[in-house]
């Protein structure tokens, strides 16, 4: 029944509609139409006439190449192309002409993540000479470019089996002057093929000391062809004391000066913890020489930088830092206030760990204590970011991004 209702509402409603609008046109002023050009009579447009000879081409490409590569870069460039592009053209033209020859003396190098026993392998005096051939090519090559475009191209850097930061040695070579990154990629090389070498006939500390001499020779020949100052950039970027040291201090953002000042000392830290050039603590020493050289370190940052910019550094390394840092760009919180906020926070978290040991051992007296120090913290941190932006802070901190699609 009401379904019906509902229903003839509706048609009533619709034909209330229908009538109001017949009313309306029927008071609407009629137009005079005297004078005004009837409709034109519609021609049908035919489609344009086809060209009768084919389109040629802006450039007849078997003009542009040529088996002499001098006269098709001449041909390429005279034909409007960007000079990049040219360069991409003719090096990947001869890369595909040399990869026959090539691949075959290639070290075929394991998985990133694959075993340290894999990533470790042998390496033979037949190995030894097949790399040496393969720079050859490569040298070859090289000259090649250099003569049909006329520009210096650099060469690919040799690896050998052993595991390395082979892309920081390169970059660290794009920083030289051009006129001696062949020469000290040459040492470079040297270096890295003898180390492999030592691996394959020393063991334990005899291959250490190996280690040690064969980077004292390579530093020694660099140091004939580099200044002190392009040494030290290249040191700095292919130690793993300084690439360790960049990664850490990510958001610091450190000035060249202050970079090269932290990377010294904390090189100094590295060989006095037992590294061995770039081997990590590859000599035994004693944890009281290792807690020693850290205290070190960090007054000596501390001195070399100054309060402020030791801060910086703190919150760079230090997790809590880290997330002040994302919570200040979201919030867009001044500096001064993250530098306020962290010292409490980095105690408060230090001080929630140490109330769940003392849980742990069932010590309510001490975990009293604790609660207490963590409740003066947090007021102080919510004074210096407000009561609403503290417990945004509360709610968000512990939230871990999730990777799941």
């Amino acid at each position: 029944m009401k379904a019906f209702k509902s229903l003839w509402f509706q048609a009533i409603l619709s034909l209330v509609l229908i009538a109001g609008i017949w009313q309306m046109r029927q008071r609407m002023p009629s137009v005079d139409t005297t004078g005004f050009p009837e409709a034109a009579e519609v021609v049908p447009v035919s489609d344009p006439p086809r060209p009768t000879t084919p389109i040629q081409p802006r450039h007849d490409w078997a003009q542009v190449e040529s088996d002499d590569y001098r006269a098709y870069v001449r041909n390429l460039r005279a034909s409007g192309f960007p000079e990049d592009l040219v360069r991409e053209i003719v090096i990947a033209d001869l890369d595909a002409l040399y990869a026959p020859l090539e691949d075959p003396l290639k070290f075929q190098m394991p998985a990133p993540d694959a075993p340290r026993s894999e990533r470790n392998m042998t390496f033979s005096e037949e190995d030894w000479a097949r790399l040496l051939r393969l720079r050859e090519l490569r040298i070859e090559k090289q000259q090649a470019l250099k003569e049909i475009l006329g520009i210096y191209v650099p060469r690919e850097l040799l690896r050998g089996p052993r595991s390395r930061n082979y892309e920081a040695y390169e970059y660290a070579l794009g920083l030289l002057p051009q006129e001696k990154r062949d020469a000290a990629q040459l040492i470079i090389e040297q270096e890295i093929i003898a180390d492999a070498l030592n691996h394959q006939y020393y063991q334990g500390a005899e291959e250490v000391e190996a280690y040690r001499r064969s980077t004292e020779e390579r530093n020694a020949a660099l140091l004939q062809i580099l200044t002190p100052e392009e040494f030290d950039l290249y040191h700095r970027h292919t130690t793993p004391a300084g690439t360790e040291l960049a990664r850490q201090i990510i958001g610091m953002e450190p000035t060249d000066e202050e970079f090269r000042i932290m990377f010294q000392h904390a090189y100094e830290a590295w060989i006095a913890a037992g590294g061995v050039y770039g081997r990590w603590r590859a000599v035994p020493v004693p944890p009281q020489q290792i807690q020693a050289a850290e205290a070190k370190l960090q007054e000596q940052f501390r001195e070399a930088l100054g309060e402020a910019r030791y801060l910086d550094y703190q919150m760079a390394i230090h997790p809590t830092g880290q997330q002040l840092r994302n919570f200040a760009a979201r919030y867009h919180l001044p500096h001064e206030t993250i530098a306020t906020v962290f010292q409490p926070m980095r105690e408060a978290a230090q001080i929630e760990s140490a109330m769940n040991r003392a849980q742990a051992r069932q010590d309510p007296a001490g975990a009293a204590r604790l609660q207490a120090r963590l409740t003066e913290l947090r007021q102080q941190a919510e004074l210096a970011l407000g009561p609403e932006l503290f417990e945004t802070w509360n709610v968000n901190a512990g939230l871990r991004p999730s990777l799941e699609p």
